[in-house]
């Protein structure tokens, strides 16, 4: 039984949640005893936010949220990035880490610049050495690490599509056929079996639907394009959302709520009879556990069960009490708009830019 007071009482109390992290006019912290008081990664997760709930911001208050965003551009690859990176990140201890805190957090500003319907100053040109040198379809194969993480690949190449999508955006016409290279090398290597990408050696089925998430929502679902083998996911999906321990009735982990519910949701919008029966029941069953373990006392949602989020896009960002957070609010925001779609149930929210 779904509780529809709850769903409905989301805007305001999200709403007054948000006051609590506004540091300054427009600029947030991730929790309200987050480390940073403001930080690229809130600001770019609220400015969806404040669009998922439905705040109206004046055009005056759009352009000076895009300066905000722009501040944060690199000059030499257009990547965004925390101002403070150099000092933070240590390429010492993960090889390319700082390339791939770009990658995530790339692509999540870019969301928010369509959350404010504004676009960048500048493309993105971070990839253009790798498109003039082998060919992107070299670094889809040899650059993504699919053997040894699909998760982490799905990410490369949602931050590779959404940037493309950005440039071309900005008038960048000549990035339209390297778009289309992306599709062709993702229709040559989805697996049959699973209907995703990569291999279940290293993570198992649970990364290649985190990675198949990622992947395609920056690249078939931004571009409203259809894909094969819709069945084969919902099957696998449907597996690891019953059998994953993850998905218990006192866990949750936004990023596993978000990525399968979201990636069903799609799926279920291309064929809406399959398994339908048990994708309702999970769907409602698991409504009434986010409500239960992930809502907060302060109006939002924390990341995971017993804690907010810790650390994301290798910053750590929280002590991890057990609170709301930005990154565990638009991501159980948008996988209860997943659930209330599939559950044909009505409702006043906006999908996630960043995320959906």
């Amino acid at each position: 039984m779904i509780n529809i007071d709850f769903v409905n009482n989301l805007n305001n109390t999200i709403s007054q949640w948000l006051k609590i992290v506004e540091t300054e006019p427009l600029k947030y912290k991730m929790s309200q005893h987050a480390y940073d008081k403001v930080s690229l990664d809130a600001i770019s997760l609220a400015y969806d936010l404040i669009q998922m709930i439905n705040i109206s911001l004046t055009e005056k208050e759009k352009d000076k949220s895009k300066l905000i965003l722009d501040s944060y551009q690199l000059l030499e690859n257009g990547f965004f990035i925390e101002k403070d990176y150099k000092k933070r990140l240590d390429d010492d201890k993960i090889n390319r880490v700082t390339e791939m805190h770009a990658n995530y957090i790339t692509f999540q500003t870019l969301g928010a610049y369509k959350a404010i319907d504004r676009l960048p100053n500048k493309k993105v040109s971070f990839y253009d050495d790798f498109i003039q040198e082998k060919g992107i379809k070299h670094y889809l194969s040899h650059n993504c690490p699919w053997d040894r993480s699909p998760w982490g690949a799905g990410g490369m190449v949602d931050n590779l599509g959404t940037i493309l999508d950005m440039n071309i955006k900005l008038g960048y016409k000549e990035y339209e056929p390297i778009l289309e290279e992306v599709f062709d090398w993702l229709e040559e290597n989805q697996s049959k079996e699973y209907g995703l990408w990569g291999n279940t050696n290293t993570q198992g089925i649970n990364g290649l639907i985190n990675g198949g998430y990622h992947l395609m929502r920056g690249t078939y679902f931004l571009q409203g394009r259809d894909f094969m083998f819709c069945c084969k996911i919902i099957d696998t999906l449907i597996q690891d959302l019953t059998e994953n321990e993850i998905f218990l009735s006192d866990q949750a982990h936004g990023c596993q709520d978000l990525d399968h519910f979201y990636l069903l949701e799609q799926c279920v919008n291309v064929n809406d009879n399959y398994r339908i029966g048990e994708i309702k029941s999970i769907c409602e069953k698991r409504l009434g556990e986010i409500e239960s373990i992930v809502y907060c006392k302060d109006g939002a949602f924390s990341f995971e069960a017993k804690n907010s989020a810790k650390n994301h896009n290798y910053y750590d960002i929280t002590p991890g009490l057990k609170e709301s957070d930005m990154q565990g609010t638009v991501f159980y925001l948008q996988t209860i708009i997943s659930i209330l779609n599939i559950l044909g149930v009505k409702h006043g929210f906006r999908k996630s830019t960043t995320h959906g």
